[in-house]
């Protein structure tokens, strides 16, 4: 193999590693035009909840058109990972959980 088709190989294999990654990636709209996973009645408030969540993955909660507070997490790549829809209810909330397989919400649960 000759110098620069080793190169020219190194950067395929590289960028089809991207675009593997890339292609598994949701914006947050994508994610949000799935049914939710699990909805969560909680006994704490629509903001109490929606800042735990936000303060959690560092990334404001964004107001929704229809009252809801929508706080997206991350991965570890820097795409959306799942987002929680807050909606204020009486006293308390419903959180609306949405994710792609597999990803875990272990650590966001205190949060309501």
């Amino acid at each position: 193999m000759i110098e620069g088709e080793y190169h020219m190989s190194k950067a395929w294999v590289a960028g089809m590693a991207v675009a593997m990654a890339l292609s598994g990636c949701a914006s947050t709209q994508a994610v949000l035009q799935q049914a939710p996973r699990e909805v969560v009645q909680s006994a704490k408030s629509q903001a109490e909840v929606a800042f735990c969540l936000a303060n959690k993955n560092n990334f404001p909660a964004l107001d929704a058109p229809d009252g809801a507070k929508v706080i997206q997490i991350k991965n570890g790549v820097g795409a959306v990972g799942m987002v929680f829809s807050v909606y204020a209810e009486g006293t308390g909330s419903r959180i609306e959980i949405r994710k792609p397989v597999g990803v875990s919400i272990a650590s966001h649960r205190q949060c309501y």
